[in-house]
């Protein structure tokens, strides 16, 4: 299969941005990060990797907001101008490919690695601790928190930011009914639980300007309260269209449970939430070849995105390019799990 004659080596023209082609690198824990929450030389490493083959967009990190919102020791940040320092690197390292490269910011919310976790309500873990309700005050304060962060994003010169707010973390957390148990005024309707979401967005904006580009990671669906989350869905795209978003990253809150045999995931559910607005999407989960990559696509989805692949090989497109079938990446998630070796297939 050639390459050059495929959609997903095609430039896309977003808002604020060109992407030399439709390939992107989902952003994911590394575990290679140094423990004050600084970029390390291995993760250097794996970016220069990255951008060395093929991939158009590389979402970094994810960086943590604050102290009190990282998932585990060794976690990136962007929290201080020492961060800022070291992500610059990486945008330092990727240019010469001409490989753009944005900050996904995050806080864990009641997966922080806290011994005070919290989140939206009350909730009970699986240690048999609670992570406890968000004041009015805390909220106000994480909302700065993912504000600065995104300037200092900007001040290393990375092309953009992505919200995190997918995967049971804080801002995910605060869309999905079936944690969010809030009767203030983020809580109970669509537009109260999207409202931290909206607020940190706008702020974003005020602060980095219009014309920055900010993306978002959002979950395309709930397991638990389906019909009510599929309403905010909704209401969250139209949200995210009038606030001028780059794009978004459409993932599920399911997808370490899919099988090996299953392919582009959340595709379909995408497809339906997107609709016909104008926005740009991307989707990530069981894109495993060029095939899967052209059906996405093809389908009208914008970008096509890849992160657990691209731990166990960092140079898949020049694999598939020179004829490899798929991914040797059999979707075991231990990737989550194994350290700084990153891979179970892999032996360094």
């Amino acid at each position: 299969m050639n390459f050059e004659n495929l959609q997903v080596s095609k430039a896309l023209e977003l808002r604020n941005m060109t992407i030399k082609n439709r390939i992107v690198r989902s952003a994911t824990h590394s575990m290679l990060g140094n423990l004050d929450g600084t970029i390390s030389q291995d993760e250097l490493k794996m970016y220069d990797e990255l951008a060395s083959n093929e991939i158009g967009l590389i979402i970094a990190g994810q960086f943590f907001v604050s102290k009190d919102g990282i998932v585990a020791p060794g976690s990136n940040e962007l929290i201080n101008d020492d961060h800022a320092k070291y992500a610059k690197k990486i945008k330092e390292i990727v240019e010469p490919n001409d490989t753009k490269v944005i900050a996904q910011i995050n806080h864990a919310g009641i997966q922080a690695y806290s011994q005070d976790p919290f989140g939206p309500s009350e909730f009970d873990l699986e240690d048999g601790r609670v992570a406890r309700e968000m004041t009015i005050d805390e909220i106000t304060r994480v909302k700065s928190d993912f504000v600065e962060s995104a300037v200092r994003a900007q001040k290393s010169r990375m092309d953009g930011v992505q919200l995190h707010a997918a995967h049971g973390y804080l801002l995910c957390e605060f869309l999905k009914p079936s944690i969010n148990k809030r009767t203030d005024n983020y809580g109970g309707s669509s537009e109260n639980r999207f409202r931290i979401v909206r607020e940190i967005l706008e702020e974003i904006k005020e602060a980095c300007g219009e014309a920055y580009p900010v993306f978002i990671k959002i979950d395309s669906n709930d397991l638990i309260e389906t019909a009510t989350y599929n309403d905010d869905l909704d209401y969250m795209m139209f949200q995210l269209e009038a606030l001028g978003i780059e794009a978004v990253e459409f993932s599920g809150s399911d997808f370490a449970t899919k099988k090996y045999s299953d392919h582009n995931y959340f595709l379909d559910s995408a497809l339906e939430i997107k609709g016909d607005r104008n926005i740009a999407t991307m989707v990530v989960g069981g894109v495993r070849n060029f095939n899967d990559m052209e059906t996405v696509l093809t389908s009208g989805v914008d970008m096509v995105s890849l992160s657990r692949p691209f731990i166990t090989e960092p140079d898949l497109i020049t694999r598939l390019k020179k004829g490899q079938e798929k991914s040797r990446c059999v979707s075991c998630s231990k990737c989550s799990t194994v350290g700084r070796k990153r891979c179970i297939l892999n032996t360094f």
